[in-house]
């Protein structure tokens, strides 16, 4: 069941502006739903842009969850609880025709949305969802009663080091490291200026600077401590299926 959760991955992104319990639910009205799904289609188109999920494979889940739901039985057993439930408490906007409905518009959404982006104002939630090993890190080691807080003594360089220890002794650090690094640098490119860089990190995603005052400073200190080890203790990466180097004469 722990595998099925994540098969549907896609989907509750899809119908995240739904799923908290304080959301009344889907809604039945079709004008309603679709305003409700530009945000989360917007971030699913960026995924995608980056390689990764389709807003096509996130249409596919929905539509699944939908014809799951219609065969009733024990093909809705399929469904996670969390989607069951979902569908549960929406009433008319549960039904399964809804799900088909929200799977059709998804796959239809991006035609003519290179127009329709340059109007856009992105909003907190998609914003916050470029950054998730940025996000990670700095609430598992700078947040409340984050790892690298524990010892008041540490400087931030070695509070960033507890991660990178931890990434090293897993044999992650090629894997995890420069991922983040690019997050950074996303963020200093998206926030120039210092005001917005702050108030988009510190307040509207409640993440920690460690001793830093300047947020500019502190995603500057993060990729360049992070970049630093690579190159001390794992140097470039290798790889297999390329070229041959040339035979030296």
């Amino acid at each position: 069941m722990h595998e099925n959760h994540f098969r549907y991955s896609a989907a509750r992104t899809l119908l995240s502006p739904f799923l908290p319990f304080t959301s009344p639910g889907i809604p039945a009205d079709p004008e309603v739903r679709a305003e409700a799904l530009q945000a989360p289609l917007r971030a699913l188109w960026d995924r995608w842009e980056r390689g990764g999920v389709t807003v096509h494979e996130a249409a596919a889940e929905v539509r699944a969850i939908g014809e799951a739901l219609a065969a009733g039985g024990s093909a809705v057993e399929g469904v996670p609880k969390d989607l069951r439930e979902l569908a549960e408490r929406s009433g008319a906007g549960g039904e399964p025709s809804v799900f088909l409905d929200i799977a059709s518009y998804a796959d239809e959404w991006p035609a003519g949305l290179y127009a329709r982006l340059g109007s856009t104002v992105p909003t907190v939630w998609e914003l916050g969802l470029r950054f998730p090993q940025l996000t990670q890190m700095l609430s598992l080691y700078f947040g409340q009663d984050g790892i690298a807080l524990e010892d008041p003594d540490l400087t931030d360089v070695e509070g960033i080091g507890l991660f990178v220890a931890e990434c090293h002794g897993g044999g992650l650090c090629q894997w995890r490291l420069p991922p983040l690094v690019a997050e950074c640098a996303e963020a200093l490119a998206l926030f120039p200026d210092e005001g917005a860089l702050s108030r988009f990190f510190a307040v509207e995603l409640g993440l920690g600077s460690g001793s830093q005052e300047s947020w500019t400073t502190w995603l500057t200190l993060i990729p360049d401590t992070l970049t630093d080890h690579l190159r001390r203790e794992h140097g470039p990466i290798a790889w297999t299926g390329g070229r041959e180097e040339p035979t030296p004469c």
